[in-house]
């Protein structure tokens, strides 16, 4: 018998997604020394994957929402002529253009977003395997920490199905769980302020001290030591989602 026979088994889908809610620090020290299970990582990433595809569909479809994204998109035009990036000729004609494509923005908004995410997901995973080998001492190999990420995003899906049914109900894109709100009917995109307000969301912080946790049971030290590298990394991200202008 090899050695992935002879490893116990993971803990269930069903039982990993209410325990990351009420125990993360048990599922996560069950979840180390077992067998691979990839329904932990695969289950999480699909339905991060329809909330993505909802949301697009949400906004280019609500009229409130899609009249708050032209706005968006009209003043990020602006922007690029007065900056002496884009002529106003060229300008017209974009705008013009995006209204005409209709149903092919949503369909390039989703295959935008399933691209982001599955980078963000993936990648995101590598960097906590890399942070916790070298910096905790980590023995536990990237499939556990891809497993442990995507049992750590359900708390992420909720967030999403709460910010869909927030959005749809007050009518903007800055109606999301994060200090975003305090900006609502005056929220700008392009502003790093804002921008910053709009990255402190309640589940973001909670999964990412979840993943925390992980990281620390995968690592065998202290819970403040995993948490502190968590959250390093989080802020690394917020800084440049900030600078490169995604935050959201």
């Amino acid at each position: 018998m090899n050695d992935r026979q002879s490893l116990p088994s993971a803990p269930s889908l069903g039982k990993s997604m209410s325990d990351v809610f009420a125990s993360p620090s048990e599922v996560f020290q069950s979840l180390k020394n077992t067998a691979p299970s990839p329904i932990l990582w695969v289950a999480p990433f699909i339905a991060t994957l329809l909330i993505v595809v909802v949301s697009v569909v949400m906004i280019f479809t609500n009229e409130s929402l899609k009249a708050e994204m032209k706005d968006v998109q009209s003043k990020a035009i602006q922007k690029m002529v007065d900056e002496k990036k884009l002529t106003q000729e060229d300008a017209d004609k974009a705008e013009t253009r995006a209204e005409s494509m209709g149903s092919m923005m949503i369909a390039f908004g989703i295959i935008g977003g399933v691209i982001f995410v599955a980078a963000f997901y993936f990648g995101g995973a590598l960097f906590l395997w890399l942070a916790n080998k070298t910096i905790l001492k980590s023995a536990v190999g990237y499939g556990k920490h891809l497993e442990m990420y995507g049992i750590a995003s359900w708390i992420g899906v909720l967030g999403g199905i709460i910010t869909v049914l927030m959005m749809a109900g007050l009518g903007s894109m800055a109606a999301t769980p994060s200090g975003a709100l305090a900006l609502l009917g005056s929220f700008d995109p392009t502003n790093k302020l804002h921008m910053f307000l709009a990255s402190l969301n309640i589940f973001s912080i909670w999964q990412t001290a979840v993943i925390g946790i992980g990281l620390s049971k995968f690592s065998d030290k202290q819970t403040g030591a995993g948490m502190g590298v968590a959250f390093a990394l989080w802020i690394v991200w917020v800084a440049l989602s900030i600078l490169l202008g995604i935050a959201r």
